[in-house]
């Protein structure tokens, strides 16, 4: 759900409780009343599951609030499987300007489909890995869920 409410266009809403999959049944509760349950701070704390879930809603988060081309650039679909795209938007200082891999797992190599130049110097902000572009494709060793690659700042 984070990524799909994270990278999509246009706003994201994320109702009270998604990034820590707090539970939607509460005993004796009807009806809209279960949305309204108490946060589980507690499973929170007990770190596991919960505390990987909210990490991974943050490194989304992060990379959305960094680039405002997520939310309002334009999409273009560059591969559809794996689901590769690019959004690009033309701010009045700079352009800004993201590549997003789905579904990628340890060592891989993702075109860049002439979305950045040779050479160009790119982050993956979900891992922090940095990599440069050789021969149209960005090599990454630890990619591991959603691949968000953008230029050095």
């Amino acid at each position: 759900a984070a990524i799909r409410l994270l990278l999509a266009p246009g706003g994201a809403q994320i109702y009270y409780g998604d990034e820590l999959a707090r539970p939607l049944r509460v005993p004796g509760a009807e009806g809209d009343a279960n949305l309204r349950s108490v946060m589980n701070w507690e499973d929170l704390e007990r770190g596991g599951g919960t505390a990987r879930l909210l990490e991974h809603w943050r490194l989304l988060g992060r990379f959305r609030r960094a680039h405002p081309a997520v939310g309002a650039g334009t999409h273009r679909t560059l591969r559809e499987s794996p689901y590769v795209f690019t959004r690009t938007l033309r701010l009045a200082e700079r352009e800004d300007r993201v590549l997003v891999a789905l579904d990628q797992r340890g060592s891989v190599q993702i075109p860049v489909f002439g979305v950045y130049p040779e050479g160009a110097e790119l982050v993956d902000a979900y891992t922090g890995e940095a990599a440069v572009v050789r021969d149209g494709v960005v090599a990454l060793s630890r990619a591991r869920g959603p691949v968000l690659l953008s230029g050095r700042r």
